[in-house]
């Protein structure tokens, strides 16, 4: 009898163990709102700007972990940029989990090195995000 209630309080200790890791996992789904004209997204980002954007190997975490990328100013369309070279991500358009790197459907869209036409908001003090996951144009 004793090994059964020994044994029964092991696996619910493994079970409760097992439900509190995925609790503290906390992910994130967003359903963004289509911006299809250059006019719409202009009108939603605080800062538009044409830069070259280079990857680093420095990592953030926003409901997931997110590469950032390098992006030197070369002309401000809207707004005021806080510095010549901006640190930029581009936000999933997948469900994102905290800790864990991003996933995209089509890569990431600052992926190659090139000059780019970005609609920014800034997500916190000197880091910046696209908008919306599509709010960038190559221009090379």
């Amino acid at each position: 009898m004793r090994t059964t209630i020994g044994a029964g309080a092991g696996l619910l200790v493994l079970l409760v163990a097992s439900l509190t890791g995925c609790a503290l996992q906390t992910s994130s789904c967003r359903d963004y709102v289509q911006l299809d004209t250059d006019e719409a997204r202009t009108d939603e980002a605080a800062l538009v700007v044409d830069a070259r954007v280079s990857a680093t190997d420095r990592t953030v975490d926003v409901d997931g972990v997110y590469r950032l990328h390098a992006a030197t100013v070369t002309d401000v369309r809207k707004g005021t940029a806080p510095s010549r070279t901006l640190d930029v991500f581009a936000p999933s358009d997948q469900c994102t989990t905290g800790g864990q790197a991003v996933e995209y459907s089509e890569g990431d869209p600052l992926g190659e090195p090139g000059t780019y036409r970005m609609y920014l908001h800034e997500e916190r003090d000197g880091l910046w995000r696209l908008i919306v996951p599509d709010a960038v144009e190559r221009l090379d």
